[in-house]
């Protein structure tokens, strides 16, 4: 149901933030780029989100948390069904989306939260902002009455101390004071005789009397609003020395990660008992922080209710009944991990753990230890067999020798299915496996238990690494296919680091059509950087991962999309690049035509879109140098096979000087009456100044610039791959999105010019 369309990962290794980066929505999605660009980190980033397990090398220097969001498209009306009574509000957005956004994000600890991002986050919090600004309301107004109890309880004690002066003054000297204090009475507690002198006094002491009886009846009256006020301030005073314990645990955390991240290499940490009591802590404290941030809000609410003159239960009832209507019981964790039980798989396929090994213990497979090379392939083919450690465990040797007998037919049955469907290979490939034990030479070893893997072929037993790459690579990715096919009933994304990085050409174009097979039913996003791996006219798949500046550790990754493809650099473009420069695909030098020898491969292109458009028929074969200095001895050459040739040359200082040394040197003997040397004059610097500036930009850089200058001169400056944009141009002609009306009468003009030059070649 949930399909990746998007991610965008922060702080990974190189990557600082990618934005977000669209899939192609085919299914296979090729990531293209050199080493240490930062390719596989996107890969392991995708990896991740899924396992949520990440370690200190993960960190970038800065030790910033890594945070990974993918987006899904989704049925209509899909959240709606597993979605639990969402609201009315959320209810009807939820009825409207077509994709879902989740986001997993990781905290000191290197634990993770997945949580609902995009627009159902964002629902969810107005919510809690509208909860947010109604707490503050309340919180002012709690405020307000503790400040006003408390000056009431100061304007009281005050008045005591001014009742008791008056009471002293009244009842004598101070010997009388004195006295009193011996019996252990104070003035208050003395009645004063009727005819007591001072009536101005006694006046003031009536009037104290009623402003206290007054001030403690309103006491009693806000009693209530002062034990929750008061209870308020205990949590908040729990609440912070829970924070900076908090904060005390998050340093000791950032130091060991630096050490860590300095070292580029973990430890165990389940031996360091100081390290798991501090995670021990971190982790409690988080979830004491989150009770004790409820316990404040509730306590907050409750207090409000109280202010208005509600008894604690009424006060109580309140506050569920506004938490009903103002907050949702859904918050982004809950959403977030609740829809994620629906998210597609994400396996990842790399040589080390993937490929079949000859050998691997099986106390590595029975303890899970993904640190031995091929564990993953040989978990892959146990399961796939359906084995577990009790299989092994037969008494009877000749029982369990004819059941894994039984395997290997089943398994060879399926995977030569396999082999001749997808790559179109008949080869009886067959595969085995045994259980062995250790001879006493292997020391501690012997005696014990391990697997060994051989593939067969015509009668000739070896072992997975003696075969082909190619073969070992093939099967090991059956067994990645099969397998989470049968462990996983949902979508599978699988990742593919490098696919047959050693393998020849040949089988490397198998791995694209086996991905070509597999895709409607597999999501499949893969790096590379060999040429053999990508296809020109599927450039719609390709995302561009490079580094800012590959000889600075502190450089970071940027990718670029299919249509910002013109802004990489040559080196990330190798890929492409090399397919590209390879224009006699298909086609080869002509013995019957005048092969017409151009400057490098760019021009190929743009002469070739020109003879495209313009339908000219004459029998002329463009064939690119691979720059101006190799055109004398592409002349040699040919000239030598006994070729008709010509050359094209374009009016700059090199090609100027090149024609001087062609006349002088290669063409001095040359008496026919066909022109040999063709001369492009100004302002042709080279092949793209045929088009006018508005065409060049409408049809080369399919951008809106500010041109002033040739564009030979502009492309130059601005350091864009010539080849790859010139190519493209050609693409697009072939593809018809191109067409000879399409271009103004100035390079109308032009290409009549290319025709009338191209008839000369008799």
């Amino acid at each position: 149901m949930m399909k990746l369309i998007a991610f965008r990962i922060k702080n990974f290794r190189s990557i600082v933030d990618t934005g977000w980066q669209n899939l192609s929505p085919d299914n296979i999605t090729c990531l293209i780029g050199q080493n240490e660009s930062g390719k596989t980190s996107i890969l392991e980033g995708l990896k991740v989100f899924y396992t949520g397990i990440i370690t200190e090398d993960i960190l970038r220097s800065d030790l910033s948390l890594p945070e990974v969001s993918c987006r899904f498209s989704i049925p209509p009306k899909w959240l709606l069904k597993v979605t639990e009574n969402p609201g009315t509000e959320l209810k009807e957005l939820l009825s409207e989306l077509t994709h879902l956004e989740l986001t997993r994000s990781w905290i000191e600890d290197l634990s993770s939260d997945i949580s609902v991002s995009g627009e159902i986050s964002q629902y969810l919090e107005s919510l809690e902002d509208a909860w947010k600004i109604y707490l503050d309301d309340v919180s002012a107004s709690l405020e307000a009455a503790m400040k006003e109890i408390s000056d009431k309880e100061t304007l009281l004690s005050k008045l005591t101390d001014e009742e008791a002066e008056i009471r002293l003054k009244l009842t004598g000297s101070g010997r009388n004071s004195l006295v009193l204090r011996l019996f252990g009475k104070k003035a208050t507690d003395v009645t004063l005789p009727q005819n007591a002198k001072f009536p101005g006094l006694k006046n003031q002491l009536n009037e104290i009397k009623k402003q206290k009886e007054q001030i403690a009846s309103e006491l009693i009256a806000r009693r209530a609003v002062k034990d929750a006020g008061d209870k308020w301030k205990q949590l908040k005073d729990s609440y912070f020395a829970i924070e900076r314990h908090l904060g005390e645990l998050s340093v000791k955390l950032e130091e060991r990660h630096q050490k860590m991240t300095l070292l580029m290499r973990s430890i165990d940490d389940e031996t360091d008992l100081e390290w798991v009591n501090i995670l021990n802590d971190y982790q409690k404290t988080r979830t004491d922080k989150d009770i004790k941030k409820a316990e404040i809000e509730n306590q907050i609410a409750l207090a409000g209710y109280i202010i208005e003159g509600k008894t604690e239960e009424e006060a109580e009832n309140k506050v569920n009944e506004k938490i009903n209507l103002n907050k949702s019981h859904f918050n982004s964790r809950i959403l977030g991990k609740k829809y994620f039980e629906y998210c597609p798989v994400v396996e990842m396929f790399e040589d080390f753990g993937s490929l079949l090994p000859n050998r691997i213990d099986m106390e590595d497979i029975l303890s899970g230890n993904d640190k031995v090379e091929g564990f993953k392939a040989a978990q892959n083919f146990l399961s796939l067999a359906q084995l577990d450690y009790s299989f092994f465990q037969q008494p009877s040797s000749r029982i369990l020798k004819q059941k894994i007998e039984n395997l290997n037919d089943s398994l060879t049955t399926n995977f030569q299915d396999f082999w001749q469907q997808s790559i179109g290979r008949n080869n009886k490939i067959q595969i085995q496996f045994e259980l062995d034990h250790y001879n006493s030479s292997y020391g501690d070893k012997a005696g014990k238990p391990y697997l060994e893997f051989w593939i067969k072929d015509e009668g000739e037993r070896l072992y997975p690494k003696q075969r082909s790459r190619g073969v070992r690579w093939f099967l090991s990715f059956y067994l990645e296919l099969k397998a989470s096919a049968k462990i996983n009933h949902k979508q599978l994304v699988l990742l593919v680091d490098e696919p047959g990085v050693s393998l020849h050409a040949r089988a490397q174009e198998d791995v694209l059509k086996v991905f070509e097979d597999i895709k409607d039913k597999i999501q499949i996003v893969y790096t590379t950087h060999s040429p053999h791996l990508v296809e020109i006219n599927k450039l719609h798949r390709v995302l561009a991962i490079q580094r800012d500046d590959l000889d600075s550790l502190r450089s970071t990754t940027r990718i670029l999309d299919p249509l910002r493809l013109t802004t990489a650099s040559p080196d990330t473009l190798t890929p492409l690049q090399s397919i590209l420069g390879n224009p006699m695909a298909g086609e080869s030098f002509s013995s019957k035509r005048i092969n017409l020898i151009v400057n490098d491969t760019g021009s190929f292109y743009m002469l070739n879109a020109i003879i495209l458009l313009i339908g000219f028929k004459g029998k002329v074969c463009v064939v690119p140098s691979t720059n101006v200095s190799s055109i004398p001895l592409l002349c040699n050459i040919l000239m030598g096979w006994g070729i008709d040739i010509a050359v094209l040359l374009f009016e700059n200082d090199e090609e100027k000087q090149i024609a001087e040394y062609l006349k002088n040197t290669v063409f001095v003997t040359d008496g026919g009456e066909r022109e040999i040397i063709l001369r492009m004059s100004e302002p042709f610097f080279d092949s793209e100044d045929l088009l006018s500036t508005l065409d060049f930009k409408n049809h080369i850089l399919e951008s809106r610039e500010g041109i002033t200058v040739p564009n030979s001169v502009y492309i130059r400056e601005n350091e864009l791959p010539r080849n790859f944009i010139l190519s493209r141009f050609l693409s697009n002609v072939k593809a018809g999105k191109v067409k000879v009306t399409d271009f103004d009468e100035e390079t109308l003009e032009n290409f009549k010019m290319v025709t009338d030059l191209l008839k000369g070649l008799k």
